[in-house]
């Protein structure tokens, strides 16, 4: 019984021997199918790995070849644009600076023209340069071509007194020459060719012979100019400044123009208008009634010509002598 049991055991051992001979002969053909499913997976995961990044990388390289070409046209586009930009700039600015210059020579034009207008129509004059030796007046102008060359006579004669001043109408009042004219306002005219604060005796009286052409009724006394007070000391035969402040009394001012000028063989006329202006209400006066205005509201570039009817007009006369004029005398024409 012992023997046919270890004979069953024995067949036993054989049949699972065979069994797993068999077992481990299946199993490493799964392992071969395996191995070979993992390296199939494998390689298609490779494969797919390997063509991603190659789609990646030309992805990128695509993307930085279109931005690069992107940035290169954009750049050749604002390039473009800038160069567009400044070339409208600089014709702007060639059009602002002929535009600049056409406004500069218009407007010299005009400066130059109302220059002109004024100085023609007596708004302006010509300085009489003086210095201590030479109180003489530049007479080079012989040819009377228009209004102007002699009108720097009548600044000779311009008596420069406020209008406050008793004697500022004086010289409107009636006809005068050298003999009948008060003493000091004949000083009064001679100190236009002096005109500074200090001055001697004599270079008056010879700034009073350029003036009148003679010394025979020059007599020294006290006078004034504008605000100034010259005091005449006999003893010491000197004029003295003893005054040079101005007090306005009254918002009234003589304005005189030339109207004509005229030359004549022996002498020059001068035709002028005068008036007395109120600065304070703009009004316009004859000086024979300054209490009834000919005109109100006045703007301040008036043209005093304007109301010439109703207004004085004078005729002074300027006597030739060889190339130097001398006063003769003043005319008003309305008496």
């Amino acid at each position: 019984m012992a023997t046919t049991k270890a004979k069953t055991t024995k067949k036993s051992t054989k049949t699972n021997k065979k069994t797993k001979d068999k077992v481990v002969k299946s199993v490493d053909i799964n392992k071969d199918e395996i191995i070979l499913d993992i390296k199939e997976e494998l390689t298609e995961k490779v494969k797919n790995q390997i063509t991603k990044d190659i789609i990646d990388d030309v992805k990128n390289d695509v993307s930085t070849l279109v931005k690069e070409e992107v940035r290169n046209d954009l750049k050749k586009e604002i390039d473009r644009e800038i160069k567009k930009s400044n070339s409208r700039v600089l014709r702007g600015r060639r059009g602002k600076i002929l535009f600049r210059d056409l406004v500069i020579i218009i407007l010299l034009v005009i400066i130059g023209f109302l220059i002109y207008y004024m100085y023609n129509h007596n708004y302006i004059g010509i300085s009489i340069n003086t210095s201590t030796n030479n109180v003489s007046v530049s007479n080079d102008k012989k040819v009377v071509k228009n209004k102007q060359d002699y009108s720097y006579l009548l600044d000779m004669t311009n008596v420069k007194i406020p209008f406050d001043n008793t004697n500022s109408l004086y010289l409107y009042n009636g006809t005068y020459n050298e003999t009948n004219i008060n003493d000091s306002i004949k000083l009064t005219m001679a100190f236009n060719l002096v005109n500074k604060n200090e001055f001697t005796t004599d270079e008056l009286k010879d700034a009073y012979i350029k003036l009148f052409g003679t010394d025979k009724h020059f007599k020294n006394t006290s006078f004034e100019y504008e605000c100034k007070k010259f005091k005449y000391d006999v003893d010491a035969n000197t004029y003295t400044l003893i005054s040079d402040e101005c007090i306005n009394q009254s918002d009234k001012e003589i304005i005189e123009k030339i109207i004509d000028i005229k030359d004549d063989k022996n002498s020059v006329i001068i035709t002028t208008v005068m008036g007395v202006y109120d600065t304070s209400d703009k009004s316009l006066y004859n000086f024979k009634n300054i209490y009834t205005p000919i005109a109100v509201d006045l703007n301040s570039n008036f043209d005093i010509t304007d109301y010439k009817d109703k207004l004085n007009t004078y005729k002074y006369t300027f006597k030739k002598d060889n190339n130097d004029y001398h006063f003769e005398n003043i005319t008003n024409k309305n008496i």
